[in-house]
């Protein structure tokens, strides 16, 4: 599985939650998975882990994870299980935390991280 796919649907659906006007423009969840991804932060990975471990533990086709979420099935994961909404709100407080501790000018690079935690700055 793709986890960058799995944060970006984990974070729409968050998104979707917490606001009925919700808007793509305003939010972009491809961005903001490539960098949870990339910063290799084990809270991160953990989420993720929690999120997949409960999808495939409801049933649901776990292809389906890197698919839009919705409907009664996906939404009673998060009923079942209340703790997977702090998974979700993980993943958007360790980016928020990771994008504000960079050092000025740094971005972070497309090439795979080599030591997990570890950010790589061109």
């Amino acid at each position: 599985m793709n986890h960058t796919d799995i944060a970006m649907q984990a974070l729409r659906y968050r998104m979707a939650t917490v606001s009925d006007s919700f808007s793509g423009s305003r939010f972009d969840p491809r961005l903001v998975a490539e960098v949870a991804v990339e910063c290799g932060d084990p809270v991160i990975d953990s989420a993720i882990r929690r999120i997949g471990t409960a999808w495939v533990r409801a049933g649901l086709d776990p292809e389906a994870i890197v698919e839009p979420w919705s409907g009664p099935r996906v939404d009673q994961i998060f009923v079942d299980d209340v703790t997977l909404v702090d998974a979700l709100d993980d993943i958007i407080k360790t980016v928020h935390r990771v994008q504000f501790s960079r050092p000025r000018g740094g971005t972070i690079t497309a090439t795979p991280r080599h030591r997990p935690g570890v950010l790589n700055y061109r």
